[in-house]
């Protein structure tokens, strides 16, 4: 293969790493930390027992609206989750981006990738070391699986028998909050491990999740100022008479 078809090829797992990052893991953190925020937010060992009950308050008055968007963000992140682990063999996973970039290796030399990359030759950037990946990544993977398997193995029985599609026996969601961010920062660890072997990079989801939390937050706060000026409007059209 000559050196602009393997500049194409290296191009093409680039922009697996894009949509893994931009379309998966960027809806996993925003999806989980809204669940989690309305989850806990009528939790009185989380936010203590005035707020919870004045979150758990408004959510009565917006049940139509919060009940299945509570749901929605539930279902939406265990199956974004579970993509990052398919063994299909079609399906974009962690696994598959290893495969793509095991299978092409000897494409992606140096030159390869100081002819994506320029400046890297620009700044005094070491590329003759160059390799797309190690072993140690997929060592590193396997561990990730190995370690969070009872968890993977309980989302994924979600995700077949209640979300996909819904199995007779009704099926219960069960997992430990923080198990699950423990897993989505593994995730994103390993990713980051493999992105920095393929091209040098690396990227940051902290901002998604203080985001959604904040947002999520400030929706609550903003749905109590309305509700106090709406019972305010009440009060004085009954003084009024009207």
């Amino acid at each position: 293969m000559d050196k602009n078809n393997a500049k194409e090829k290296f191009q093409k797992v680039q922009s697996l790493f894009l949509r893994m990052s931009h379309e998966e893991m960027c809806v996993v953190v925003e999806s989980y930390y809204i669940w989690r925020t309305l989850t806990f937010s009528r939790s009185i060992p989380e936010v203590g027992e005035d707020i919870a009950n004045k979150n758990a308050k408004l959510m009565s008055l917006y049940k139509e609206f919060f009940l299945p968007t509570e749901q929605s963000h539930l279902q939406t992140f265990i199956l974004g989750l579970m993509k990052f682990f398919d063994k299909d063999p079609r399906a974009l996973s962690i696994n598959a981006l290893i495969k793509e970039i095991q299978d092409n290796k000897e494409l992606f030399t140096p030159d390869i990738l100081r002819s994506v990359y320029p400046h890297l030759q620009e700044i005094g950037a070491e590329t003759e070391n160059y390799l797309p990946i190690d072993q140690s990544s997929i060592d590193h993977f396997n561990q990730l699986c190995e370690k969070h398997k009872t968890l993977i193995a309980n989302l994924k029985d979600t995700r077949d028998k209640q979300l996909a599609h819904t199995d007779m026996e009704v099926i219960k969601v069960t997992f430990v909050p923080n198990e699950v961010e423990e897993l989505i920062d593994g995730i994103q660890e390993m990713f980051n491990k493999l992105s920095k072997s393929f091209d040098r990079s690396s990227t940051m989801w902290d901002h998604l999740k203080k985001d959604s939390i904040r947002s999520t937050e400030f929706l609550f706060q903003n749905l109590e100022r309305g509700e106090k000026v709406r019972l305010e409007e009440i009060k004085r059209k009954w003084e009024n008479g009207e």
